[in-house]
């Protein structure tokens, strides 16, 4: 069955995407946006903070959410919704498979070794997570027989979120994705000169066969992950394409993820800030909503109670948890600038060794190597924090993985 509805809705986006990208797919009226942000939208520039706004306007499945709730939102038929909420849950988890399964070619290709691909790795096994807890939520729900218009229309809210979401996270991966792809090349510059010193000290018996065989598989392992690397980074542009608009073959300029606004940090305030998740939270108002539509004194009624009283409480300690989080990833970053640093001085030492002929080639590869992977540490660092302070501003707004 998920096969089924997965070539169902490839098919769908691949009847949308053919059609003029940035212009055909718009479904807001033209004053939805003044005349210079419809212009940024339809530019061939992707820019983290319009995001949202793609996704609103051109993403496939967005669109045609919305549409289904427009069209359906005076119908109180129970059987359609919840059949709707099953064929949206099973499409949901086939694209947690799809991301799950980047992820572990990823892992599989050797490339968790590289700076910063690990939160690559890491940000796919994160947006797999979020959309597989969203396709849980979704088959709850449509297990259960309460669902009006209004928890309906909660329920396309929280899943609308969570598209946005997933966009945000994958911009962020292709990033720091592109991003290492030049540590790699340091890397594979530094192995090969590697591997051709060896060979010279074979040749002067100062170096065994062995030695140069260890060589050689390390620079073909690293070779293979900048092969797979390259892979996953043009696997993430066709799916951002995808998301906001675009056709999968477009090429559109990529902006970088802005830098982690530390700023936002201080007005953070988790003790005050829970109450705002708990009036918002929409998979709550949902669990609510229903409590209002079940028989009083049902056991039915009885669990939900049970159900609502947990979830409230998983809201509260989430709150601290993800505050708790920034600050972690923050000192991260302090550390990382720290450390950044310190090698940039010793960059600038070899910089001045090297032009007074006091260093060799290969040792100022490594030099170069261990200065660029400080480098993407940074960004891997900056990034996280990033997204960190984006999913607790998310649990305000009402959306909690």
């Amino acid at each position: 069955m998920r096969q089924y509805k997965t070539i169902m809705a490839l098919t769908a986006a691949a009847v949308l995407t053919a059609l003029n990208p940035l212009t055909a797919l718009a479904d807001n009226p033209a004053f939805a946006h003044d005349e210079a942000t419809w212009a940024r939208l339809r530019d061939n520039v992707m820019e983290y903070d319009e995001l949202s706004m793609l996704v609103e306007e051109y993403n496939p499945t967005y669109l045609n959410n919305q549409a289904t709730y427009r069209d359906n939102r005076n119908r109180d038929n129970a059987k359609e919704i919840r059949d709707k909420k099953y064929e949206s849950a099973y499409d949901a988890y086939d694209a947690a498979d799809d991301l799950r399964s980047q992820a572990e070619d990823l892992k599989d290709s050797g490339a968790l070794m590289m700076p910063g691909l690990a939160s690559a790795y890491s940000g796919l096994l994160t947006a797999a997570l979020m959309t597989e807890t969203s396709a849980l939520q979704t088959e709850q729900a449509a297990d259960a027989s309460y669902e009006d218009s209004e928890m309906e229309k909660l329920n396309y809210q929280n899943t609308q979120n969570g598209v946005i979401v997933q966009t945000q996270g994958l911009f962020a991966s292709y990033n720091l994705t592109r991003k290492s792809v030049g540590v790699i090349e340091k890397n594979i510059e530094l192995a090969q000169a590697s591997y051709n010193a060896l060979e010279r000290q074979v040749q002067l018996g100062m170096a065994t066969q062995t030695d140069l065989l260890n060589s050689l598989k390390s620079l073909q392992s690293i070779q293979s992950t900048y092969t797979q690397t390259q892979a996953t980074l043009e696997s993430l542009r066709q799916q951002l394409c995808l998301m906001t608009g675009w056709q999968y073959s477009d090429q559109p300029e990529i902006q970088d993820l802005p830098k982690a606004d530390v700023s936002r940090i201080a007005s953070m305030n988790p003790d005050t800030d829970a109450q705002t998740a708990l009036d918002n939270n929409l998979s709550l108002k949902y669990n609510r909503r229903a409590l209002t539509n079940m028989a009083e004194g049902s056991s039915d009624k009885k669990n939900m109670e049970r159900t609502i009283k947990n979830q409230e409480e998983t809201i509260k300690a989430g709150i601290r948890n993800l505050y708790n989080d920034v600050l972690q990833k923050q000192i991260v970053l302090q550390l990382s600038e720290s450390a950044l640093a310190s090698e940039t001085a010793s960059m600038n030492a070899a910089n001045t060794k090297r032009q007074l002929g006091m260093v060799g080639n290969l040792e100022y590869l490594q030099a170069e190597s261990s200065f660029a992977g400080k480098q993407i540490d940074l960004e891997t660092a900056d990034m996280n924090l990033q997204q960190a302070i984006e999913t607790y501003e998310w649990a305000l707004k009402g959306y909690m993985n």
